[in-house]
């Protein structure tokens, strides 16, 4: 009988230290497992999305600068046009460029009784430039501002005008002389009245 009973303690004994020994190896797995995730020799799902998140931006933009136009550039151009006014006159343009800042071009206008004007222009590092023909009338063969002026028109006496031909002085001797006025009697002493003729230009802003 004790022996019975002492085969059935070494038993237990002997099921104690398996069940203990089975939890250790247990215990050792998922220690070794909690390592081999928690390891930071491999990377998470996490970090690669980022890497990857961070080279697709890259490429991004890299392909936008390549795309990007660069800064335009002056390039030759040229037009013109011509078309007829209602009145019956006409008018006209074109230009040109050499891509380099210097432009050229013209334009003309002609009205319906036959007065035309024609004008070249020229714009480069030098300025504007212009040279206007014309038969208008009331114009003259002038050169200011760097414009010439070229006119077979009637000027009406401005060349003359513009040639300093005509002083200031000389408008005051195409009037009549105001004729000396009498004296007339003013209440207040030190002040004397002359009658001025309406044609005198010093009357001027008082008729």
């Amino acid at each position: 009988m004790n022996q019975i009973c002492q085969g059935v303690g070494e038993e237990k004994e002997e099921n104690k230290k398996k069940k203990k020994g089975n939890g250790e190896s247990s215990r050792r797995s998922d220690s070794s497992a909690g390592s081999i995730v928690g390891s930071p020799g491999l990377p998470s799902s996490s970090s690669s999305r980022m890497k990857v998140f961070v080279v697709l931006a890259v490429l991004v933009a890299v392909a936008s600068a390549q795309l990007s136009d660069p800064l335009a550039q002056p390039t030759p151009y040229s037009f013109s046009y011509n078309s007829n006014t209602e009145d019956g006159g006409s008018s006209g343009h074109q230009e040109s460029g050499d891509g380099s800042g210097r432009v050229t071009g013209s334009y003309t206008v002609t009205d319906l009784e036959g007065h035309n004007r024609v004008v070249d222009y020229i714009a480069d590092e030098n300025g504007f430039r212009a040279t206007v023909r014309t038969n208008e009338p009331g114009t003259a063969n002038l050169n200011s501002a760097d414009v010439t002026m070229e006119s077979t028109g009637d000027d009406g006496g401005i060349a003359a005008a513009y040639s300093g031909s005509l002083s200031a002085n000389a408008y005051a001797g195409t009037y009549p002389a105001a004729a000396p006025a009498p004296a007339v009697a003013s209440g207040r002493p030190g002040v004397r009245y002359v009658l001025v003729p309406v044609t005198d230009p010093r009357a001027r802003g008082y008729y």
